[in-house]
């Protein structure tokens, strides 16, 4: 093969590389679009069930916004080549691990305890929680592989949660506006529990999404 052949092999499919913006002016842009699409969906909600909440379980708000902070950034910053560090990972996932811990310790050192408390919980009404929070998560999930797409997409198990536990958080954070049930059985069972299924389900095809390069 003569070396303009090869030359031209090489350079067909060639286009035009723009560097990425900074890590924390992509994050927050991100957020600001995923905050304007959830007040849309938060405005449309309270006019049709006429409901709003100012929540009263703020160590539950604050832990949620800590951890999507955090997990914005390392996701952001990580995806962008040669932006790695070790212990990353940690802080994000640390926080919502014992946030969900907690909610599990809170119910099972009740008297019925964890399962007999989950099963009960499962017969009220609670599936228009899960509904509100697929809402909620749906077009930051959009963006956000949008967004990812455009740099390096780490393989890793770390990067793939913090993928799924980024909207996550962002979606729990917004239902408690308009969720009057504060309860940790509640927010275990509907907030939580109940909709892994079918946001484990999006979040498997977004970033199968963002995997596939043009």
């Amino acid at each position: 093969m003569k070396t303009i052949e090869l030359i031209e092999i090489l350079t067909q499919d060639n286009k035009k590389v723009s560097p990425l913006k900074s890590p924390q002016h992509r994050f927050l842009q991100w957020a600001l679009y995923s905050l304007l699409s959830m007040i849309m969906i938060l405005a449309l909600s309270i006019m049709i069930r006429g409901q709003y909440h100012i929540p009263r379980f703020w160590e539950s708000i604050v832990t949620l916004i800590v951890g999507f902070l955090f997990c914005g950034f390392v996701l952001f910053k990580r995806n962008i080549p040669g932006n790695q560090s070790t212990y990353d990972y940690l802080f994000h996932n640390l926080i919502l691990v014992i946030w969900i811990i907690f909610l599990v310790l809170s119910v099972t050192f009740t008297e019925k305890g964890l399962f007999s408390s989950i099963s009960e919980e499962l017969t009220h009404h609670g599936s228009s929680c899960v509904v509100l929070l697929l809402l909620i998560a749906t077009i930051p999930v959009i963006l956000l592989n949008i967004n990812l797409k455009k740099g390096f997409v780490e393989p890793s198990l770390l990067f793939q949660f913090s993928v799924y536990a980024l909207p996550f958080t962002f979606a729990q954070i917004g239902i408690s506006f308009l969720c009057p049930n504060e309860t940790s059985i509640h927010m275990l069972t509907w907030h939580t529990l109940a909709l892994i299924p079918f946001y484990s389900l999006i979040s498997f095809l977004g970033f199968k999404l963002i995997q596939s390069k043009d």
